[in-house]
Formats: structure tokens, sequence, C-alpha cells
């Protein structure tokens, strides 16, 4: 067969990098480690290699090797980038006689070839070699790496033991072989490959692994089989594996010194660069990465000290702040740590905070940030609670917390489980706890009284939810409002029915659950005379402005409309101002404003469109930032905010209001219709602000415009 025709490998390699100095014997001493690698046939070094390496995956205990060298193998990487490397590690001495481990590394690219396993192929290439071990005088080129034949090499594969090959591979702990068991590498890389195909739980997060002829590991719950060198070696061994949390093992292929170093990075430098970011992003979507590791991660960095000893440092504020992110349950801590008291200005640690947070909130997942919030409500309904209503919302609508960018995730996962409880209503069992998206202690009290909750003749107040009322009315989230208010006092204030959509409907019913909505003590009286008398409506008007004078100091009486058609005649005969005059838009007009909110966003696209068709240079995320400029919004205000209706919708509809009455409009109601009066001349400011820039643009090509 042709040479040019037949299958290779690049077998690279590269080594602990020393100062070495030759002695008479022909032998050699470290004058001291470099901190680069020496004698390499690569360069760079693949970085998931490197990384492998940091991560201590080949490390042995040092001044644990025998004489006879330890070897280990493993696959690191996935997909293009992966790599099969062998470690060849021995004992060194310094000029003092003091020994180290030194490492020969020995590496191809990818997992198999021509059905062959690479590992092997690098095994028995070593081995025909004459087993090469570390040398600082064993002079290697950067570009000249060793070139394998694959037929030739696979041809020199030996029959591995039987003996071996049948011993149970099905646990999950590594196999730990008794010096006793003197089997050859190829056999230890095929027993390690039987039990890599057979444990299912092993093939996506288990990297495949073994070490042979060790004294210590400092990871062994990373490897597949270890091969003890000694006996004692086997008792450390034996009880290091007994000891290592299962945790570790389970999350193996997690890159542990990225998230490390991600973390460092983030809390110890004002300064943030994306890249940690995205590792700890990443990260967090790796499901096996339970909470006790990565309180281990946030331990290493002090987080637990710096709680029980109030050490306020900045590195400090925002190492508690990124757990805080991270870890759902330490949600508690982070308010506790920072005294997080809604209302007041925030100190300076509080500011470090949240300059923090503003800082890493674009990338962060927002169902993990729902989830942090979540995690809050079971403590929330505690009477004893060491949070409030007030401090959850500090969190869901201060400006640059990072957790307001999960608040629409958060409305919705409530929504989804108060969805899932009724339906189930007629069900004998409740929903599996699974289902739900909240943590299941959330919704204890309510799914044990569901059944007399939305029953009509329902009189059972369940109190420990009006926390969770006064949340969503501050929120202005009036439908979970009015929800919780139902479930926890009965009935639902006027102030809060007011703000629901179609609540001139009756009955009103939100989640299957009958909204019943208080009287003022003015209504009651105008009630009872319409139930009793036939009174002229001039009079009823008459005696609504009246009575809504003296409420100012006649209070509230609580009671219920029973008389539905009665209720709408006494909302509707209060007297409204839509004609621009007032400078305040009324909690009617807001809530008709975010029912037909379609109407605004329909003008809005139009707008956005045909300003593209003149401007062909205008980009979409331009006109939006113009048109929150020119209705005065904040400079970060998000206009995707506003898609569901909530407090980012209100504030856009006020801006609306608050530009029809600058500009004198004739209907002044907080909707921007298609190619109406507030469309046009909204369009008109828009183009102008555009062109403004535009000029400013080419009259100074340097200046900075961020979309």
């Amino acid at each position: 067969m042709n040479q040019l025709n037949r299958s290779t490998i690049e077998i690279h390699e590269f080594s602990t990098g020393i100062r070495p100095q030759a002695i008479a014997t022909g032998a050699w001493v470290s004058l001291g480690f470099t901190g680069q690698y020496m004698n390499n046939t690569i360069d760079p070094i693949p970085e998931v290699v490197e990384r492998s390496i940091a991560n201590r995956e080949f490390a042995v205990a040092e001044g644990a090797s025998s004489d006879q060298p330890a070897i280990i193998g493993r696959v690191v990487g996935t997909g293009d980038d992966t790599w099969s490397v062998v470690a060849i590690v021995t004992k060194g001495r310094d000029e003092k006689g003091r020994g180290a481990s030194m490492y020969r590394f020995f590496l191809t690219q990818g997992r198999e070839k021509d059905g062959f396993q690479n590992l092997r192929l690098i095994l028995t290439w070593w081995e025909n070699q004459e087993r090469p071990i570390f040398h600082p005088f064993d002079i290697q080129e950067v570009d000249k790496p060793h070139i394998c034949d694959v037929e030739e090499i696979s041809a020199k594969f030996h029959q591995v033991s039987q003996e071996a090959v049948a011993i149970p591979v099905n646990i999950n702990e590594p196999i730990l072989l008794t010096p006793q068991q003197e089997y050859d590498l190829q056999t230890i890389n095929v027993l390690a490959l039987k039990k890599y195909n057979t444990n299912v739980k092993y093939d996506n997060y288990q990297p495949f692994s073994w070490a042979y002829n060790v004294e210590a590991l400092e990871k062994p719950e990373r490897f597949l089989v270890i091969h003890a060198a000694s006996e004692k070696a086997y008792q450390l061994l034996e009880r290091a594996i007994n000891k290592a949390p299962r945790l570790l093992i389970s999350s193996a292929v997690t890159d542990e010194e990225a998230i490390k170093s991600a973390i460092r990075g983030l809390t110890t430098n004002s300064q943030i660069k994306p890249d940690n970011v995205k590792v700890i992003v990443e990260a967090l979507q790796n499901n096996q990465l339970t909470s006790d590791y990565w309180h281990s991660l946030f331990d290493a960095q002090g987080a637990t000290t710096a709680i029980s000893q109030k050490i306020y440092s900045p590195q400090m504020v925002r190492l508690i702040t990124l757990r805080a992110i991270v870890i759902p349950d330490t949600m508690l801590e982070f308010l506790s740590f920072l005294n997080i008291k809604p209302g007041q200005k925030p100190d300076e640690n509080q500011a470090i905070s949240l300059e923090f947070q503003k800082a890493i909130r674009r990338d962060l997942p927002k169902d993990k940030l729902a989830n942090s919030i979540k995690s809050l409500l079971p403590e929330l309904l505690k009477k004893s609670s060491k949070i409030t209503p007030e401090g959850v919302k500090w969190l869901l609508v201060s400006n640059d917390s990072v957790w307001a960018s999960g608040c629409k995730q958060f409305i919705e996962d409530i929504v989804a489980d108060l969805q899932l409880i009724f339906s189930h209503l007629k069900h004998n069992t409740p929903p599996s706890s699974e289902l739900y998206k909240c943590p299941p202690k959330t919704w204890e009290i309510l799914i044990k009284n569901r059944k007399y909750i939305y029953s009509k003749s329902y009189s059972i107040k369940q109190e420990e939810y009006s926390s969770f009322a006064k949340l969503f009315e501050s929120l202005e989230y009036y439908s979970l409002a009015a929800y919780f208010y139902q479930v926890s006092e009965g009935i639902v204030p006027k102030d809060v029915f007011e703000g629901l959509p179609h609540r001139r409907n009756s009955p009103v019913e939100i989640l299957g659950l009958c909204i019943e909505r208080e009287t003022t003590f003015f209504e009651s009286i105008i009630i009872f005379l319409l139930q009793e008398y036939i009174v002229p409506i001039q009079f009823v008007i008459t005696l609504s402005i009246f009575l809504s004078l003296l409420s100012f100091t006649g209070g509230v009486l609580v009671g219920r409309l029973n008389n539905p058609k009665i209720a709408e005649t006494v909302v509707s005969s209060s007297p409204t101002n839509t004609n621009g005059d007032q400078t305040e838009i009324t909690n009617e007009l807001k809530s008709k404003a975010s029912n037909e909110f379609q109407k605004t966003q329909d003008a809005i696209n139009e707008i956005i469109n045909n300003i593209k068709k003149a401007k062909k240079n205008a980009q979409q995320s331009e006109i939006i930032k113009q048109i929150i400029e020119v209705l005065k919004l904040p400079e970060n205000f998000e206009y995707d905010t506003t898609q569901y209706a909530g407090q980012k919708r209100n504030e856009f509809i006020e801006a609306i209001y608050k530009y029809q009455q600058n500009n004198g409009f004739n209907n002044c109601d907080g909707i921007i219709s298609p190619k109406g009066e507030t469309a046009t001349k909204l369009e008109q400011d828009v183009t102008k602000k555009i062109q403004d820039v535009t000029k400013k643009t080419k009259a100074n090509p340097k200046r900075i415009n961020n979309p």
C-alpha cells in the first residue's frame, strides 16, 4: 500500500516547564518551575486540555508518586474540540533533593480514528517507543509532532485480560483496583471503556478517564477506573472516594476552574468582563450543578465568612450579590446582609450591589432570576416574615435591579400555577408538585382549602395571602391583586377593582374565582335607596357628589354589591374628565388605555415602518430610543416591558397622556391610534430627532452613537 494513502494521527506532546541542570551522573535536577510548558510540539496548548489540567484532573498529590511512573488517560472537550490525552507522571528532584511531580503529556485530537480508540493508539505507540517519561533534555520542536501509522500501531494491540473485563462496572463510584490486580495499561483502558459505555449515568456527564499505578489523586471521584500503586495507596484512595461529594461526581464535565475564575473575576474587579458573565450563564444552564455545589464554590471565596462577620468590602458585596443571583435560597441572606429597606436611598453598599447588578443583568437567564424571587414566596406567607411586599417590590422594579428583568417571567409563573390549581378543582387530588413553577409550599394553604375558596358561598378567609395581594397591588398587576384580596379578605378594594380589565362585566371572574368589590359608604346608601324606592337619576348624581365630599372624613364601609346593574350605574355616574384639562390620568382612563394597548402597539409599529422607509439607514432600536425620548420616559426604559399589563405599561400610557396634553390634543386618553392625531405628531417629532442625530454624527464623525 502506498505510504501516502495510509491513515495516520499526529501525537503531540508537552512537559512541565522547569529550569533543569545536568549533574555528573548524567541525571538532572530542577532549579525551579518556569510557569510555562517546555518541549512542546504544539503551540498554543489546546484550551480544553489546559483547563482540564487547571481543574486538577491529572493531578497526583505532591510527593506521593512512587519511583515507577503514574499514568493517567483522559478524553477532554466536546465535538470538534475533543482531545485524547495520556499523562506520564514521574518523580523529579530539585538541587536540595526534594521531590516534585513532573508531567509529560501526549495527546491527539479526537476520540477515535478509523474505528480505533485514540487513547489506545497513544498507549500502544508509547509502549512501542520504549515508554518515554519526563526528561527536560529530550528536546522537542513546535509543529513537529510524532506521526503514528494507525494500521501499524493497531496491529500491535494485544489481548486484554478477560478477568479484568469481567469486573462489574455498573456502579456510581470509580472501580478501584488493588496493587495485586496487575493488569496492563491496555486492559485498564478497555475496562474503563466498558464502564463508560455501560453506565448510562456517566454517558454524558463523566468523561472517559482512568489512572494507573497512583499513590494518591487530588480528585479520585473524577475517574472511571483507578489502579492503586500500593496497599496504603488503596486505603487512602478508598477513603477519599467514599468522602467525595456525589455532587462532584455528577458534575465532572463542568469546568470548575473556569467557574471559580469567573466568580473571582466578577467580584474582585469593578470592570465587568463579558466572558466571565458568559461562564456563569453557561454553568446556570447545567442542571447537574446542585445548590450544595454552588455553595461550596462561593464559600471557598469567603461568602459565609462575609455574612457571619459582616464584611462589607466591595468584593464581598459583589460576591454576596452574585451568590443570590446564582443560588435562589440565599435571597433572604442577601436582603438581610445589605439591609434592604424600601423607600430609603441606597447606602454605599447597596449602591455597589446595584451597580454590579446593572452591569451583568443583560445576559442572565430570565427564568433563573424569576426563580430567585419565587423562592421568597413561602417566606412572604409567614406572619413573622423577615421580608415585606415592599421589599420584594424593590427587587422587581428598581431601575438597576438584576431581578427586575425576571419580573415578567415571575408573573407568568404565578398565573400558570393558579391556572393549574383551578384546572384540578374537580379532581380529588391536587396537581403533582413537579408541575408547579413556584415552590409547592407557596400553595399548600390555597390547595387545602381550594373547594371552599372557589365556592360561591365561601366565607373562610386565607389571611396569609394578604401579603401577596399587597405585593401585586403595588406592582399594579391588578388581576392578581384582586385574586389574592378575594382569597385573603373575601372582597376586593375599590381602587384595585377599578384597575381590572372588563370590570363592568358581571360577575367578574379571575382564574376561576368570582371577584366581589367593596362599596363605599355613599354607594351603600345609593344602593339602599335604589333598591327600596324609585329615585330620579338626577337625585342619584347629586347625592353621589355630596356623599363623595363626606367620604373624605366618613371612611369606607365594606359591603357587597348584590345588584350588579346598580353597581354599574353607580360607577358610571361618577363624573370623569377626559378633555385634557387634568394633569394626571385617572385609573379608569389608564385601565381603558391598557385594555386597548394593541392600538398603541400597532401605531408604534406603523411609525417604525414609516420612518424605516423614509430613512433607509434608520435602525429599529434607534427609532424606539427616540420615541422614548420624545415621550420623556427614562433613558433606560425598555419598550418590550410594555407587552404585558403592569407598571411599565402604565408608565408608557401616562407618558402618552402627558404628551397629548402638552400638545393640546382634543382627545387625551393615553392611546395612540394608528394614523391618528397622536401618531402623526409623534412620527414627526421622532423623525426630526433622528435627523438631528444624523446631522450631528456627520458633523462629528467621532461621536459614539449607542442605539
